[in-house]
């Protein structure tokens, strides 16, 4: 999917696909720059933060890349600041919180790195397999398994667990969304709101 970001006074829609990572005048359809890579089928979303645009590249060996999203034409020698190779998630977004990027990978390591060297902070394993996106709210990470079971966890440079939950014994794919005061999450049989029973 791709992601609208600034570019100086301006503005950009970087749009990761096979083989490359182009991004567009959102007015004009023009070509602003290009990234070549070896991947394709790319699930993860582009996210943006601290000056740098943090994409996703590869299915099958998927990395996550650095790029100074201020280029012109081929920057694919030029602009790539980091590449992390590691324990990366061919399917779910990494999601960015001050300087720290967080994102945990199909078979349960989550990782959590620099945005400015992509220095590994931290890394651990939770339980099962996770296809959703982690979402942030009220100052916490969730993390929802395909068993619909979730991991809160505190952001910051000290791994730590607020709370361990199971919804329901149903498989869960999607990735959850917060609005409001509201946490919606979707299984493959139902729809969830929770609320906080406070507010």
């Amino acid at each position: 999917m791709p992601l609208l970001i600034p570019r100086g006074s301006n503005q950009q829609i970087v749009s990761p696909g096979g083989r490359s990572i182009i991004s567009y005048d959102p007015q004009t359809g023009k070509e602003y720059w290009k990234i070549l890579h070896r991947g394709w089928s790319i699930a993860p979303r582009p996210i943006y933060g601290n000056d740098l645009v943090y994409v996703m590249m590869d299915h099958d060996h998927p990395e996550l890349w650095a790029i100074d999203p201020n280029g012109e034409g081929d920057v694919t020698n030029s602009h790539i600041r980091w590449k992390f190779t590691k324990s990366v998630p061919p399917r779910s977004t990494p999601i960015l919180v001050e300087d720290l990027i967080y994102f945990v990978n199909r078979s349960g390591i989550i990782s959590c790195i620099e945005t400015s060297s992509g220095e590994l902070v931290w890394k651990k394993r939770l339980e099962g397999n996770f296809s959703a996106s982690p979402v942030y709210a009220n100052g916490q990470l969730y993390f929802f398994n395909e068993e619909a079971a979730a991991t809160v966890i505190k952001p910051g440079r000290d791994f730590k667990i607020v709370a361990e939950n199971k919804l329901a014994v149903e498989t869960l794919m999607a990735s959850p969304a917060i609005a409001g005061d509201s946490l919606y999450v979707r299984t493959d049989g139902h729809l969830y709101r929770i609320d906080n029973p406070e507010n």
